[in-house]
């Protein structure tokens, strides 16, 4: 059983739901897992960064489809930081700009898995978080106390050790001197 894809893991929670009845669903309770996933994380494989380009006096922009945080919003030309709030869809620039302004946009992304976009970095990373999480959205569906508990607990294990490692990648580096380094430098 892969889990690379949206359509493999539409198919392993139907396999692991084992219940043949419940195949037009699995897609929903994807979207339920993805929905928790978008309000619980963080991870740095969602970063993108997107070229924008305002023009004079505009004072909005449209906001990437699949934005879920911005980072930061910065004019390319000096790398100075471009005023603005987000709103539902746009990005509001204050001020907006005098000159045509080519901006630089960086945010956090919102992972959706779709037949069009069959999969995305936290799949390839994590793919027992959207299994774990979407077989404890069907739980509830299904009146299953206990498979609840066990997948849940399953989801809320997955998504620590994921953020473990999100931590590890995104702390500082600790710095590591070899002694032999140490005493050749001496000697020179």
């Amino acid at each position: 059983m892969g889990l690379a894809t949206y359509d493999e893991l539409k198919a392993a929670v139907a396999d692991w739901l084992d219940r043949e009845d419940l195949a037009g669903r699995t897609g929903d309770f994807i979207t339920l897992a993805e929905a928790r996933l978008n309000r619980l994380m963080g991870f740095s494989g969602l970063t993108v960064r997107a070229a924008m380009e305002a023009g004079p006096g505009q004072a909005e922009l449209a906001a990437p489809a699949d934005l879920r945080e911005v980072l930061s919003l910065v004019r390319t030309r000096d790398g100075t930081a471009q005023g603005f709030r987000a709103e539902s869809g746009r990005l509001v620039l204050d001020p907006p700009p005098a000159a045509a302004t080519e901006l630089a946009l960086t945010y956090r992304a919102r992972p959706r898995l779709s037949e069009a976009a069959p999969t995305n970095a936290v799949l390839a990373e994590h793919p027992d978080l959207y299994l774990f999480g979407a077989l404890a959205e069907a739980a509830p569906f299904l009146r299953d106390g206990e498979m609840l508990a066990v997948f849940a607990a399953r989801f809320d294990a997955a998504l620590t050790e994921a953020r473990m490692r999100e931590a590890r990648i995104a702390g500082p580096a600790a710095l590591r001197l070899e002694p032999g380094a140490l005493l050749a430098g001496r000697r020179a």
